[in-house]
């Protein structure tokens, strides 16, 4: 890394993120029905932690750090849309939910009267091994530029990559795949997530300068889950508790950049 914190707290920052994907993954397995009752307001505090991050965090370091910011911001985001894309263009009988969980974060039935056609299994499972490549990337990328946006950084990852596991769990399952399938893929996620930190890792040591080109990649990518998956995915929902979880993400990334400032990080 060219500055900022050691490698070997960003693999294991790395390491503990992965492993959010495979707690998402266990939860669907063994209490989907308990989880499906918190999944509104962590998927709302989620998004609001997520986006503001994003916009207060990643997308002023990133502008910092290369001219090509814009692209790159553009390039994150539209990499996104296009496995979601992929994903609708396969899912044949996608299930629904009370909810009306997103196909790539949010939660799906298990049941035999919508099952997920095995194709879009397969491109749900590509989109989001994609996307975890670089959410591990951005965890080392945003360390490696400053300790504030990196430590708010990897609570954004944890923070998504729980019900991220869940849905990919969930999808494998819907999709008519076995339990141990459904649990070998969530953990696919994790070892994708890994992969992103260790490669960041690797390539800023052989080629400075390519921290802002992740974390540019990672920023629109975090704009578009947040503000087109994980928002919409909360919007219908009446009542003040959801609008409070949004609020409270968004309050959680500004108390904690000033509480890390003034520790010194």
């Amino acid at each position: 890394m060219s500055q900022g914190a050691s490698p070997w707290l960003v693999l294991c920052l790395g390491f503990l993120a992965a492993g959010a994907n495979i707690l998402g993954g266990r939860i669907a397995l063994s209490r989907p029905r308990v989880a499906q009752r918190h999944l509104i307001l962590g998927l709302a505090f989620s998004g609001g932690f997520l986006l503001a991050v994003a916009f207060l965090l990643i997308l002023p370091e990133c502008m910092r750090a290369t001219d090509a910011a814009p692209a790159l911001i553009a390039g994150g985001y539209f990499l996104v849309y296009l496995a979601e894309h992929i994903y609708a263009g396969h899912a044949h009988h996608a299930p629904t939910e009370p909810h009306g969980a997103h196909p790539l974060v949010g939660a799906h039935a298990v049941d035999d009267e919508a099952p997920i056609a095995p194709a879009a299994g397969s491109a749900a499972a590509a989109g989001l091994l994609l996307h975890s490549f670089f959410d591990g990337a951005a965890i080392a990328a945003a360390l490696a530029t400053g300790s504030v946006v990196g430590w708010l950084t990897f609570l954004a990852v944890v923070f998504h990559k729980i019900p991220e596991g869940f849905s990919l769990a969930s999808i494998a399952l819907a999709s008519g795949r076995k339990p141990r399938t459904a649990a070998l893929l969530a953990g696919a996620l994790g070892a994708s997530s890994f992969a992103g930190t260790v490669t960041l890792i690797l390539v800023s040591r052989a080629f400075l300068g390519l921290e802002g080109v992740f974390l540019g990649i990672a920023c629109g990518m975090f704009i578009h889950i947040a503000a087109t998956d994980l928002l919409p995915t909360t919007s219908h929902v009446k009542g003040l508790a959801v609008l409070g979880a949004t609020a409270a993400g968004v309050a959680a990334v500004v108390l904690a950049g000033g509480l890390l400032r003034l520790a010194g990080f």
